[in-house]
């Protein structure tokens, strides 16, 4: 039986997210700072691999996607800048 090129993408972008998911946790758990940059450096180039199949598979029509509105992706900005400056708040006052 032979793949087909839609099927063979998808199983190399679930391959990818799942290397990625393992590298974030590898670097979390580590207590070596080298170990935890390496790893931190190979979640970012796994990264960049994953957007390079999503692409491919978005401009064949395997993997669409529907654009956001303005008004909820601002909303989602303020959102998380917000959680992340109280997050830093309360790291700074430990």
């Amino acid at each position: 039986m032979e793949l087909t090129q839609q099927e063979i993408l998808q199983d190399a972008l679930i391959a990818e997210k799942y290397i990625m998911h393992m590298y974030c946790q590898f670097g979390l758990e580590c207590s070596n700072q080298s170990l935890r940059d390496l790893f931190s450096e190979l979640h970012s180039v796994a990264s960049k691999h994953d957007l390079k199949l999503f692409k491919v598979m978005n401009e064949k029509g395997f993997y669409p996607k529907t654009e956001a509105p303005v008004k909820d992706v601002k909303q989602a900005i303020k959102m998380h800048t917000e959680m992340q400056t109280k997050l830093e708040n309360k790291v700074i006052k430990k």
